[in-house]
């Protein structure tokens, strides 16, 4: 009893150190802080979102950060003459500092980036937030609703009517001004202050594209009609030119679907509550035009197909645009985009009229919120200081005459010149430029700002790209009015599941069926893990033999000295892993909140992921990126091996050419194949798939087949019946996937079986009628996100089979060829037997990356696009991106329980390998 107690003792002291270490991770919410250095100065240190980069040579940059040196330098005089005295009187609130020499430090906010997903939510989650938060439209009810933001009613006090009315557009008020939607009395409350002006989106457009093509410069009463054909002139693909640029999701759409007279969302006063309304008639319309512009066929010059006037890429990569290769750009005009307006190149325009006369030029705030984990008073205080300044008289006038000095005063506001004192420069402002600018913000739509509207743009990447891929084979009705039709029911379809998703929109007794059916399958995971959990301990256990002559004292010491050794590993695996498996565990069961209370909500998060189309088929998607990431990062490293065992001269040359391309760091290798797989024909890959006539693909797929056939029937002659019926199903199945390559070419959808037959003695000769869009096209999207880790890992993994390879004794083959034994037999009867272990250690290693670092990959590669979210990816954005963090756990947990299956397999299999050096004679 006194061994188990002091045991338990030891148990708890050694946990509660760790429990303490995590519960300040957990608590350090901000990173603002208060210090005095020697010379008794009292440093206020506070983190910014978007602090200017002073290393910046763009002026408006520029600008901005000769403002923020401004603010920092009035800082010292405001806080004595607004905060000292209240400070010093109030020790136990404020802190023991001296209050009477105070500067402020500005720390700009930099943390991990990913595509689709808020820096700054990573940054909270992480207990790294920064002090002041950036906000605009759509991001301000989760950020409100998720108790990020601290309510700054108690500092909106300073401001008169008047100023207030000077500072915030009245439209922003509803933002900025509301209730929490878990607010019983729905108080109001202020959540952030705007900052600079209003934001628009604008036509951005190549002069120089334009006075080549002989078009007109868009003016106020363009319309989607010559917005279409400035298009459709611009485009030159094959000289790596484009009409216009479009984003990888729905952003850009979401112009058009105004301008049509739709709507995203709208809101409900019966329900009090938002919902997403982009199923409309107009919203049909708006999605026929916008896929006639990135799909509609049409005929080069060299006889070619090609589709659409448009390039598809991250709205953040605007490389193609600053080289002057783009014809139209859709943007925000801000001064963070600037950079992109050179006025000698660049013209600026509103967005075109849609079929009613109506423009839906977006209209956004960019605005500062304080986030609500900064304890300190203090911190808090000088956070506001500096929010309020960036809209004050002072740095405002500060702003205006760098501006004007720098020369680019046609940028600048003309009621900033009024105000301080630059009348005579009015003339010289743009004055179009002034008056696209009050069109646009007086004819603005304001961005959804309700419930998980910031997921909204992701949401409406689903319906578009199943259009574009009906818009692609074809398969889309001529008439308008069908084609219409199918518009709006791809439309209504995705209404319906972004209203369940987003908004949680489950009937009670439909809740109820899903929880009965979840528990169910609970238990029955529960029970599967305990009978496979005593599988596995089984497996690796001892047998149980007794020594005759064991010494236990020695056995103790050695147990101990391997305590030791394993100490840190362990416990470094039981801080990373199994504490947060624990935590997650837990999660799983709440309407998790990073902020603030969670709700308990049983095993709802499971009975809906078990419920969600989009989970399974994320789930779908996971697996098929398996089978190509096993097919092609498994198998041809041992098949060039091979090979190259074969070489008769120059093997160490080959074996150095296949290596190099792992010398190559990760991002130039991403960089690279991203150009590799362009969609334009001109690419490397298009290239090279455009260059093989279809009954090139045809023979290869025949000899793919060919090859599988003989060793199924190697396997058959030595009355291996199952494994000859598995390869041949194999090569049959690989067969008809490079079969389906020239498949569309040879029998168009335009054209009946009969004419297409017809027609073969022409087609088979030709090449594929037309490129792939590698990174945006469902079919081949995947595939692209395993070509550049493929082309990296064949010659390391080549290189490990080659030493294997080695290792075989030469006789084997003498006696095999003695025999008579062919090439396959070898294979059969020699290398793979002696290479089982190997293969084994390896498919468990390569299966196990590609669930692991599926991820990573896609999201470079895609984000997610083209029916590319694996199931790690839709965890990763159900946690991030839509901070449903216990959904998302639920999800990691079923994933988990999926594959544990393999797992037990897997451990089972090494369990009984047998590893041996080889010896020479």
């Amino acid at each position: 009893m006194n061994n188990l107690i002091k045991f338990l003792l030891k148990f708890f002291k050694t946990h509660f150190i760790l429990l303490l270490f995590f519960f300040i991770v957990q608590n350090s919410k901000a990173v603002g802080y208060i210090e005095q250095n020697k010379d008794g100065k009292t440093i206020i240190h506070v983190t910014v979102q978007r602090l200017p980069d002073p290393e910046s040579d763009d002026f408006f940059t520029q600008a901005n950060y000769q403002t923020v040196k401004l603010f920092i330098k009035n800082f010292p005089k405001v806080f004595k003459e607004k905060y000292a005295k209240k400070y010093k009187n109030n020790p136990n609130v404020y802190g023991d500092y001296n209050w009477d020499n105070v500067e402020i430090q500005l720390h700009n906010f930099s943390g991990i980036y990913f595509i689709g997903v808020e820096s700054d939510l990573l940054a909270i989650a992480g207990g790294v937030a920064p002090d002041i938060l950036y906000v605009n439209f759509n991001k301000s009810y989760n950020y409100i609703n998720s108790n990020f933001l601290y309510p700054l009613d108690e500092y909106f006090t300073e401001f008169s009517q008047a100023e207030l009315r000077r500072r915030i557009d009245k439209r922003v008020i509803p933002v900025i001004y509301r209730a929490k939607d878990n607010d019983v009395k729905k108080r109001k409350h202020y959540w952030a202050l705007p900052y600079g002006q209003l934001l628009s989106r604008f036509l951005l457009y190549r002069k120089d594209l334009f006075q080549k093509n002989n078009i007109p410069y868009p003016n106020e009463n363009w319309t989607w009609d010559d917005f279409y054909q400035a298009a459709k002139k611009i485009h030159d693909p094959d000289n790596g030119v484009y009409g216009v640029f479009m984003g990888l999701n729905g952003w850009q759409w979401t112009t058009f679907l105004w301008s049509s007279g739709g709507n995203l969302m709208k809101y409900s006063p019966e329900r009090q509550r938002w919902y997403f309304a982009y199923d409309s008639e107009q919203g049909a319309i708006a999605l026929d035009f916008y896929i006639k512009l990135l799909t509609e066929k049409w005929i080069d010059k060299n006889g070619n197909v090609m589709r659409g006037y448009a390039i598809k890429n991250h709205i953040k990569d605007t490389r193609d645009w600053e080289l002057g290769k783009i014809g139209m750009f859709i943007h925000y005009i801000s001064e963070r985009n600037f950079k992109l307006i050179n006025p000698q190149l660049v013209g600026t325009a509103l967005v075109p009229k849609g079929p009613t006369g109506k423009r839906g030029a977006e209209l956004n705030s960019r605005m500062y919120g304080i986030f609500s984990g900064v304890k300190s008073k203090a911190v808090r205080d000088a956070a506001w200081e500096y929010i309020k300044f960036l809209n004050s008289d002072k740095a405002l006038a500060l702003n205006t005459k760098l501006k004007v000095n720098a020369g680019v005063a046609n940028f600048v506001p003309p009621e900033m010149l009024k105000r301080y004192g630059y009348n005579y420069l009015l003339k010289y402002s743009d004055s179009e430029f002034a008056k696209s600018c009050q069109i646009a913000f007086d004819s603005g739509v304001p961005e959804p700002y309700g419930k998980n509207s910031s997921f909204i743009y992701p949401m409406l990447q689903q319906p578009i790209q199943e259009a574009e891929e009906l818009s692609k084979a074809d398969m889309l009705p001529k008439n308008d009015g069908e084609r219409l039709k199918v518009m709006q029911q791809i439309l209504a379809t995705s209404v319906k599941r972004a209203n369940e998703l987003i908004l949680d929109e489950v009937p009670p007794k439909e809740m109820c069926f899903r929880r009965a059916i979840a528990g169910i399958v609970i238990f029955i995971g529960f029970v599967l893990f305990i009978f496979m959990f005593n599988f596995i301990n089984k497996s690796f256990s001892k047998p149980n033999i007794k020594l005759i002559n064991s010494n236990k004292q020695n056995n103790f010491k050695k147990n101990i000295y391997i305590i030791l050794l394993l100490a840190p590993a362990f416990l470094a695996i039981l801080i990373w892993r199994y504490i947060p498996l624990v935590h997650g565990s837990l999660m799983s069961l709440y309407d998790y909140q990073l902020i603030g209370k969670s709700l308990f909500i049983g095993i709802d998060n499971f009975a809906n992921t078990l419920f969600s189309p989009e989970w399974w088929l994320a789930v779908w998607t996971a697996l098929r990126y398996c089978f190509l990431s096993l097919t092609l990062t498994f198998i041809p490293p041992l098949i060039l091996a091979v090979m190259l065992q074969e070489v008769p001269r120059c093997r160490l040359i080959f074996r150095i050419i296949y290596y190099i391309p792992a010398m190559l760091s990760g991002i130039v290798t991403i960089m690279l194949w991203k150009q590799f797989l362009a969609p334009s024909r001109n690419s490397v890959m298009n290239k090279l798939v455009l260059l093989v006539p279809n009954i090139g693909w045809l023979a290869f797929a025949f000899a793919i087949l060919i090859i599988f056939i003989l060793i199924a029937k190697r396997l058959y002659f030595y009355d291996m019946k199952l494994k000859a019926l598995i390869i041949f199903i194999v090569g049959i199945c690989s067969f008809l996937v490079i079969a389906k390559i020239p498949y569309s070419t040879l029998f168009p959808n335009n054209l009946n079986f009969s004419e297409a037959v017809n027609n073969l003695p022409v087609t088979l000769f030709n090449g594929l009628s037309e490129p792939f869009a590698w990174r945006s096209d469902s079919k081949v999207a995947l595939l692209s996100c395993i070509i550049p880790m493929v082309w990296a890992t064949l010659g390391p993994g080549c290189l490990i089979y080659l030493a294997a390879l080695k290792g075989i004794p030469d006789d084997y083959y003498e006696a095999a060829d003695i025999d008579g034994a062919n090439f396959i037999d070898k294979i059969i009867f020699i290398v793979l037997p002696n290479l089982k272990a190997l293969l084994i250690i390896n498919f468990v290693g390569a299966f196990i990356s590609s669930w692991y670092t599926a991820t990573e990959n896609i999201m470079i590669m895609t984000g997610g696009a083209a029916n590319s979210e694996v199931a790690g990816l839709h965890i990763w954005l159900m946690a991030f991106n839509y901070l449903n963090f216990g959904k998302a756990t639920a999800m990691a947990w079923i994933l988990g329980f999926m594959l544990i299956s393999f797992t037990v397999y897997q451990l089972k299999i090494l369990s009984n390998v047998e590893f041996k050096t080889t010896k020479k004679d």
